[in-house]
């Protein structure tokens, strides 16, 4: 992650939490900017614990202000376990995230194209179905990972078996609902929702299954 870089001096991070964390564990927080062959910023920080292997540290949380970073779509890499979670940052700014983990685990926080990898957005979830007479309204939530479109599949369970999913609708991700009225009387359905972007498409969210009255 870090072999291609080199230190960069003028890339500053500053935690809120930061100086009352040192106070309370003990131990030196420690931060360093750096910067891959191709420009892109990667920031490296962590408690400087010493911990033995197996041994559980409690998470803490700050505000952190990167400066001169140049990162558009942060996202936060915990270089142990290697998982990556995409980050926003703080409403009306482009420099501060809230509330991240602080542990003696190092994070790292770099552009979502840091690696040139996709970043599918997050699963929707919430699934709603309300039914109207013989139509039902779909409504859900969506999340993170720059959403651009949701996917309704309708899946038939009428009949000796479950039938295959196939795609029904799509609508814009700020649209978060959906009328399917092409149903017959007696029907079994169930429904799902996916999120798409330039990228592909995310998980399943919940399934949600109902019958249409007689």
């Amino acid at each position: 992650m870090f072999a291609d870089t080199k230190f960069d001096p003028s890339i500053e991070i500053a935690g809120s939490e930061v100086p009352a964390l040192r106070r309370k564990t003990g131990f030196p927080f420690m931060s360093f900017g750096f910067r891959s062959a191709k420009g892109k910023a990667i920031v490296a920080y962590w408690l400087a614990a010493h911990s033995l292997p197996g041994n559980s540290f409690p998470a803490f949380y700050s505000t952190f202000s990167l400066k001169n970073t140049g990162i558009q779509h942060p996202v936060l890499i915990d270089v142990v376990s290697g998982e990556i979670r995409p980050l926003q940052w703080k409403q009306g700014t482009n420099d501060t995230l809230d509330s991240l983990p602080v542990s003696d685990s190092i994070m790292a926080i770099t552009d979502a194209d840091y690696f040139d990898w996709p970043v599918l957005p997050e699963a929707p979830s919430s699934l709603n179905a309300v039914l109207k007479g013989r139509a039902v309204q779909l409504s859900w939530q969506v999340h993170e990972g720059s959403p651009q479109h949701c996917v309704v599949e309708r899946r038939e369970d009428s009949g000796a078996g479950r039938g295959s999913w196939k795609r029904i609708g799509e609508v814009a991700a700020s649209v978060r609902e959906y009328s399917d009225s092409q149903l017959n009387r007696g029907q079994q359905v169930s429904y799902r929702v996916r999120a798409t972007n330039d990228s592909g498409e995310s998980a399943t969210s919940n399934i949600v299954r109902l019958k249409i009255a007689e």
